[in-house]
């Protein structure tokens, strides 16, 4: 499974993770010194019953705090809503963060304390280390 599951609690949140070769091979920069930052994409996926969007409303004031916080220290780097499609009734069904971070556990710690994490908005997410490329125009 290469999605992590949110339980009801965060002490039972399941591990799943990419395989370790495959993880390790992607996750290493050979022009990055070793203890540079990191980065790393976030695939958040919303629980899909009919009140995850109500709940969704509710907390997103303080998620939008969080993520003003995580942007204003240089650890969110963009991050923005999964729509199911662009129309006007396209609804939210997730969310896409990239975080700069020394770890994927440094990002998991900051996702699962996220009010949508405690919330119940996202039902499970996903962490694959990232490289943004260098285009000049």
């Amino acid at each position: 499974m290469l999605f992590r599951s949110i339980a009801s609690t965060r002490s039972s949140i399941a591990r799943a993770t990419l395989p370790t070769q495959q993880y390790c091979r992607r996750s290493i920069s050979v022009s990055a010194a070793a203890n540079a930052k990191k980065q790393f994409v976030v695939i958040a996926r919303d629980y899909q019953d009919e009140e995850a969007h109500n709940r969704r409303m509710e907390v997103r004031p303080k998620h939008m705090v969080d993520a003003r916080a995580l942007k204003k220290s240089g650890t969110l780097q963009l991050g923005g809503a999964l729509l199911s499609d662009h129309s006007e009734s396209g609804k939210m069904i997730g969310s896409i963060m990239i975080f700069s971070a020394e770890s994927e556990a440094e990002v998991a710690e900051i996702i699962e304390k996220d009010q949508y994490v405690t919330g119940k908005v996202w039902e499970h997410f996903q962490i694959l280390p990232f490289r943004q490329a260098a285009i000049d125009p």
